[in-house]
């Protein structure tokens, strides 16, 4: 294994596995900091590999979580703004414009179809 494919293991590791996306938080640098290396080789690499920015990547975790949760019954008690919090959004306004751009609908039109 090469250094990249190291770095890609890494970042899938604490990205995915370790459910880094879900850290409001979690930001770019901190995450090439775990896996030892620059923010700029990070971006580099992410471009590379997924043809995604970090915050693409992160944002696409998330929806997918948002979507799963807005079909699941036991999830019907949380509104769409305690949703958004569980997937890592830290505001309102973040998460439904990551859910429009990623769906092209709402949380609250996608629940209700």
């Amino acid at each position: 294994m090469d250094k990249q494919d190291a770095y890609k293991e890494s970042i899938e590791t604490i990205l995915i596995k370790e459910k880094g996306y879900l850290i409001p938080d979690f930001s770019a640098q901190q995450l090439a900091e775990r896996v030892g290396i620059s923010a700029y080789a990070l971006s580099r690499l992410l471009k590379a590999t997924y043809s995604m920015s970090y915050t693409d990547i992160v944002h696409t975790y998330r929806i997918q979580d948002a979507l799963r949760y807005l079909k699941d019954r036991r999830f019907a008690p949380y509104s769409i703004d305690d949703i958004g919090e569980m997937v890592g959004f830290k505001n309102r306004q973040s998460f439904f414009s990551a859910f429009k751009k990623a769906t092209g609908t709402t949380p609250e039109k996608f629940r209700s179809t």
